[in-house]
């Protein structure tokens, strides 16, 4: 009887987080803040990975990540969200069916471990980790309804209108577009990357496609003329990858997505397809209750488009 009442009455104490969220993670410190390594301290190829949760990197890019670490690339990943409203995590962790906002917080700073963690596999270091802290799941409200800092956006499931998290790059943003874009800004002038990793406009998920918007926006601002060259990744397509399950062998092909841009293709050794499985595979919270999903990224290659040129993707709204 206890194993069914314990959760429930942890749910239930007030301003207190379910400890069982961290559960097979709690000596798992959670992670600084860290600054963006100035470009100067980054010679060479420096490659930035914008990704709208924890995971979306290694699904789309962990063995492309793995062999720019092999030959010494440096390599910064900014997260977005921390991927905190994922409701069915929640729900399996705290064994409960209580929403409790205390509850996703805490679940945004396990899945910042996670993270941590899965790209330390991949040998990038917590000091090229970075997180903002912006709503999971309200990227596109704050791109079109919530621009201004006057006019915050509230996340449903951490009843918040800024990031809560004390390890947030920036600690006086709120859920604004303009806060989020000035924080991608900041990061590009610093780091001076020579080759972003964006989400690609065409994604199925509306946080990824604000990510490409800001994203864009922020190169755009920083540098018009001559910037770095964009690199655009998929997680969610209908359909794709197929088949849905784990099949490290086979190929991954590029999703049939007409528009402007060209496909490119990375060979993965069978070293670095192991090392992505093991990245994956560190988002525990996320395998748990999506395994499936996440596994059949797991293949002998990996997919990127290259935009070609033409008309601007970046909706043309006055904000930079």
């Amino acid at each position: 009887m206890a194993l069914f009442v314990t959760p429930l009455f942890l749910g239930v104490l007030p301003w207190t987080p379910h400890p069982f969220i961290h559960a097979f993670m709690w000596w798992v410190p959670i992670p600084e803040r860290m600054e963006v390594p100035l470009c100067e301290e980054c010679p060479g190829e420096r490659v930035l990975v914008i990704s709208p949760h924890p995971d979306d990197d290694v699904l789309a890019l962990g063995g492309t990540i793995a062999q720019l670490r092999l030959d010494g690339r440096c390599v910064l990943v900014v997260f977005l969200t921390n991927g905190d409203a994922n409701q069915a995590a929640q729900m399996l962790l705290t064994l409960t069916p209580f929403h409790r906002a205390a509850d996703y917080r805490s679940l945004g700073y396990r899945r910042q471990k996670e993270a941590v963690r899965s790209l330390g596999i991949l040998d990038v270091p917590q000091t090229h980790v970075l997180f903002l802290g912006y709503p999971d799941g309200g990227l596109k409200a704050m791109w079109y309804d919530h621009w201004e800092r006057e006019n915050p956006y509230t996340s449903p499931q951490t009843r918040a209108d800024r990031s809560p998290y004390r390890n947030t790059y920036s600690a006086q943003a709120v859920y604004a577009g303009e806060d989020l874009l000035a924080d991608l800004v900041n990061i590009v002038e610093r780091f001076r990357p020579t080759v972003v990793y964006l989400p690609h406009e065409e994604d199925g998920h509306p946080d990824h496609r604000a990510s490409f918007y800001f994203g864009m926006g922020a190169l755009a601002h920083v540098a018009p003329e001559v910037g770095p060259e964009i690199r655009l990744y998929l997680v969610h397509v209908p359909q794709w990858p197929v088949p849905r399950q784990l099949i490290p062998e086979l190929r991954l092909e590029p999703p049939s997505i007409e528009g402007q841009w060209r496909w490119e293709t990375v060979e993965l050794e069978e070293c670095l397809v192991e090392l992505k499985l093991a990245a994956i595979r560190a988002h525990s919270s996320q395998r748990w209750t999506n395994g499936r999903f996440l596994a059949r990224f797991v293949r002998s290659t990996e997919v990127y488009a290259v935009p070609m040129p033409g008309p601007a993707s970046v909706p043309s709204l006055p904000r930079y």
